[in-house]
């Protein structure tokens, strides 16, 4: 454990400031991630109302991150920009948590477009001073922020004469590669909710955690290369996030653990093994914490809650605190290990396609010991279900979810299992959602996935939408998480699970050099929808 929190004294502080790799640093992949680079799109409002004798109000349809440009006759006004509206229609100037709005004051030149200029945040922007935390934009797109909505104020007689336009960054993403269709509207509103999701997040040609930090995390990153996977196949911004994250990783034990995940995701989808051969040393001795296992097999953890070293990695299970389901701690943690079995299985594929035979065949025995390890010490015979750890009886949904997901629920016990998940419903946050529907998948419960993505109540995506948000958003509400944004692309689990599952395409060899296509629809009449593979695209209609 002590090499562990050396390997991890970057993850409280070593984010600040975090500067864009070079071109040096970053020439893995296919071709060099670098070859690509953010883009801006100039965009026009959708509408316009006049809400007072002296204000306008423009809608842009979705929020972006971007900056404003506005063409007013020579004269003084007030620009407010907002990601959401009040009860009254007006720009929502105390929206609550992180949901971002702006109000500029602007004395216009009269000749043309103009930018208002906007005010940085010193947590999650590069101000003059250099210090902010996040991870930095190039300066000469200065300071941009996400919203929708503008409001100009201005007298009365310049109101017919006022234009705006908005420039959006986003990644280079074909949105057009992509498409689903199936027999409910709900879930066709999801996908597209989602699949925006993660084109209007892609402002930083890495993948963020949201707004109210703009930092790079492994979970956050995982799920944001899954959907962006789902959607175009394109591989070098999940290869810049992922040799960021291997400089500045972050403090959760599970956040490591997802680096295995995405190294085998970018293998198995791209084809090639540059990644996986440049960084294998670094996920066999650092991310798979071979170091905290005990004889059985099992990891010994840190619980969240011991913070004598706050460099050190502590167990997350699920963020934030209120949504885990009440899962009690125990060094011997079954989320925890849950991760390194999948883990363990996902090397056992690296080490065999790098030619390193003898890791292989310690990975691949390594995960049957821990399979055996996992169903003694978690699986209570009494609730027929799986403990949060060693010392407890507490049974939550996230111990008995990743057991599921990850393949180490025997079959006989399965049906009990997915039993306790549908009647828990969606007890965890929108991060944890991408583990509970693959674990009803993956346990045949197709209908009760389906019903769980389309659910309309507060703990939904049907529920993000109205909100108000027209992008994922990091937690179901604000009663959730009270400081949460309203652009967090952990928040789009639907998009892959759709893909993955729904119109069942997965490559069984890296590359797509063999894939299934394996339609999961529960009650759904029919299902149809393209998805891009490096090999090309895979057309389904059932």
């Amino acid at each position: 454990a002590g090499a562990l929190s050396s390997a991890h004294a970057l993850a409280s502080h070593g984010t600040a400031g975090l500067p864009a790799p070079s071109a040096a640093q970053m020439t893995v992949g296919i071709e060099s991630v670098y070859s690509k680079e953010v883009k801006v799109a100039v965009q026009s409002p959708v509408s316009s109302v006049k809400v007072s004798e002296n204000i306008l109000l423009f809608d842009f349809g979705k929020a972006s991150f971007a900056w404003l440009e506005i063409d007013v006759p020579k004269a003084e006004c007030r620009v407010r920009l907002g990601e959401k509206l009040s009860s009254g229609g007006r720009v929502d100037m105390k929206p609550g948590g992180t949901i971002r709005c702006a109000q500029v004051g602007l004395r216009s030149r009269g000749k043309g477009f103009q930018r208002v200029p906007l005010k940085a945040d010193k947590k999650n922007t590069v101000g003059r001073n250099g210090k902010a935390r996040a991870y930095r934009i190039p300066r000469k797109y200065g300071v941009v922020m996400p919203f929708r909505y503008v409001e100009v104020e201005c007298q009365p007689q310049f109101l017919k004469k006022i234009k705006v336009r908005r420039h959006t960054l986003h990644w280079p993403i074909d949105m057009n590669a992509s498409s689903f269709d199936c027999d409910d509207e709900r879930l066709n509103r999801i996908y597209e909710f989602c699949k925006y999701s993660i084109w209007a997040t892609s402002f930083a040609g890495v993948y963020l955690d949201g707004d109210r930090e703009r930092i790079p995390y492994e979970a956050d990153a995982y799920i944001n290369q899954l959907g962006h996977y789902a959607i175009d196949a394109d591989f070098s911004m999940a290869r810049r996030t992922f040799d960021v994250l291997i400089r500045h990783p972050t403090w959760p034990t599970e956040w490591a653990q997802h680096m295995i995940m995405m190294a085998w995701a970018d293998w198995m989808y791209s084809g090639s093994k540059e990644l996986i051969a440049k960084y294998y040393s670094v996920l066999k001795n650092e991310k798979l914490l071979l170091n905290l296992s005990r004889e059985d097999g099992l990891l010994r953890s840190f619980p969240e809650f011991l913070k004598e070293d706050p460099s050190r990695m502590r167990d997350i299970v699920d963020w934030p605190v209120g949504e885990r389901d009440g899962f009690v701690f125990k060094e011997i943690n079954a989320v925890v290990n849950a991760f390194h079995y999948r883990n363990l299985k996902e090397m056992r594929d690296i080490a065999d396609a790098l030619g390193k035979k003898d890791d292989a065949v310690f990975f691949d025995l390594r995960a049957k010991k821990v399979y055996e390890a996992f169903n003694k010490v978690f699986f209570n015979d009494a609730a027929q279900l799986y403990r949060d750890g060693e010392g407890t009886d507490h049974s939550s949904l996230h111990a008995n979810a990743a057991a599921l997901a990850f393949g180490l629920v025997p079959d006989e016990k399965k049906k009990r299992v997915a039993d306790f998940l549908v009647r828990k419903g969606m007890a965890c946050s929108v991060y944890f959602a991408q583990y509970l529907l693959e674990a009803l998948f993956e346990a045949q419960r197709d209908e009760d996935a389906v019903n769980l993505m389309v659910s309309e109540g507060d703990r939904s995506w049907i529920g993000m939408m109205k909100q108000g948000s027209t992008v994922s958003t990091e937690a179901w509400s604000l009663k959730a998480k009270p400081n949460q944004d309203w652009n967090h692309a952990w928040g789009t689990p639907p998009l892959n699970i759709i893909t993955r599952y729904v119109l069942g395409v997965k490559p069984l060899k890296p590359g797509f050099a063999e894939y299934e296509v394996k339609p999961r629809k529960g009650k759904l009449k029919n299902v149809s929808g393209v998805v891009p593979t490096v090999a090309g695209p895979i057309a389904v209609q059932q």
